[in-house]
């Protein structure tokens, strides 16, 4: 697991597991120079499943609009980004950050992650989904948040298995280009239990 405070400043993660395959995952914070890996892998995985934000196509980061939200993410303390590797290649990223800087807000942090469609199955995202749990608990955040497609079965057992609760149900949350809709599940992990009541 990652040290992710260091005398008051961001501590860059990384850590390397063993798959179960045999392959090398490293874990690791986004840095100046991931700009045409991180656009590779997002553009990739909108084109891989129908459970993500944005079609095929939807994502135009520039180079340029790249590195400065990879900046941007190094800067902010509120914001937990990391990126997954194999040989080289980034095959995953999971994101973090505190929902609102208001004051109300800061006891919630919301997640996303997305895998490369040909790593499923290989405890990637898991793994990943607990460097920034324990980034949560080390921000005293008290609830950590996601939405996923009420249809994506694997996803929806693996947030189980690491605590996350069923909190509610957003109707017609998507509507793809066909003109179907996909509804959306909120999920909860409550990180002090007092609050899971």
């Amino acid at each position: 697991m990652c040290n992710h405070q260091k005398e008051g400043l961001k501590d860059p993660c990384k850590n390397e597991y063993l798959l179960r395959d045999g392959q090398r995952l490293i874990v690791r914070n986004p840095k100046i120079g991931d700009e045409q890996g991180l656009i590779n892998h997002m553009k990739a995985v909108d084109s891989e499943t129908k459970f993500l934000a944005r079609e095929p196509g939807e994502f135009s980061f520039t180079l340029e609009q790249e590195r400065e939200f990879i900046k941007s993410c190094i800067n902010n303390e509120n914001i937990f980004f990391l990126v997954g590797e194999i040989g080289g290649k980034i095959i995953a990223n999971c994101s973090v950050g505190i929902v609102m800087n208001n004051k109300r807000y800061l006891h919630r942090a919301a997640m996303g992650i997305a895998v490369r469609k040909d790593y499923w199955h290989r405890g990637i995202g898991k793994r990943m989904m607990e460097e920034c749990i324990k980034w949560c608990r080390e921000k005293g955040v008290e609830q950590l948040e996601l939405e996923v497609v009420t249809q994506n079965n694997r996803a929806i057992s693996m947030y189980k298995s690491i605590g996350f609760q069923i909190q509610g149900t957003k109707k017609h949350a998507l509507k793809y280009r066909d003109g179907s809709y996909a509804d959306e599940y909120l999920m909860i992990l409550f990180l002090n239990d007092i609050n899971a009541n």
